[in-house]
């Protein structure tokens, strides 16, 4: 089997971590190379994602190389208003519809901007619902140890919400909001997503988040 080199351009050191040191090795092992980018300029933190920026980062990567595929990993948490397919979105849309709605239309945007860079065939556009750290949730026993909570409080916000992947955007609701609320600590997210995430693993993410099993899919469908 060849290899098949994917670049994902993140929007900060949490995704660029998590994808650098727990989803590449597993995809590795399928001979699909993960190497994440962080969006914008050199020292750019994360967290205000633009989409003019994003294309930027998108186009640039196509250009350089012709035989490599580009995807991306923003959290629809932190995306602009005026991201292509934000507005079509309806407030009973389910995770995996909002982001399939603007997936579709920044597929459809960057092929119109880069008519000559097989977009459609080399662009695997991912938006992360609501946000990385509801990754982490797929494991109540063992996020709780982790964080040193009672695994019934995770129980309960799961409840509440339906499944990891539709934990809410709110401002205080969002994944990461409702992890430092549940941890007696300072959650650094960096360090702590990459523990928990590895302790959770791959797989158990892929039964409880079906958006985020859906990129993976593609991502393994790919040909060199």
């Amino acid at each position: 089997m060849s290899n098949v080199e994917v670049y994902v351009i993140v929007e900060g050191q949490t995704e660029q971590t998590f994808i650098r040191e727990v989803l590449a090795p597993y995809l590795s092992y399928k001979s699909i190379y993960l190497h994440p980018a962080l969006i914008g300029k050199p020292g750019h933190k994360g967290g205000d994602i633009r989409f003019k920026r994003a294309m930027s980062d998108v186009g640039r990567l196509l250009k350089q190389r012709f035989n490599v595929y580009v995807s991306t990993m923003f959290d629809y948490f932190r995306i602009e208003s005026g991201w292509p397919g934000r507005k079509s979105i309806q407030s009973n849309d389910s995770a995996s519809e909002k982001a399939r709605k603007m997936e579709h239309e920044t597929m459809l945007a960057l092929k119109k901007e880069y008519p000559d860079q097989s977009v459609e065939k080399r662009f695997i556009p991912y938006i992360s619902m609501h946000e990385f750290e509801a990754l982490l949730f797929s494991d109540s026993e063992k996020l709780a140890q982790i964080i040193n909570t009672n695994p019934l409080k995770i129980e309960k916000i799961l409840q509440e919400c339906g499944e990891p992947e539709e934990i809410n955007d709110k401002e205080q609701t969002a994944p990461s909001k409702r992890l430092q609320a549940l941890y007696d600590k300072k959650y650094r997210k960096v360090a702590m997503g990459k523990i928990i995430a590895y302790s959770i693993g791959i797989n158990t993410m892929r039964k409880r988040c079906p958006h985020f099993n859906e990129w993976l899919n593609k991502l393994e469908s790919l040909k060199s």
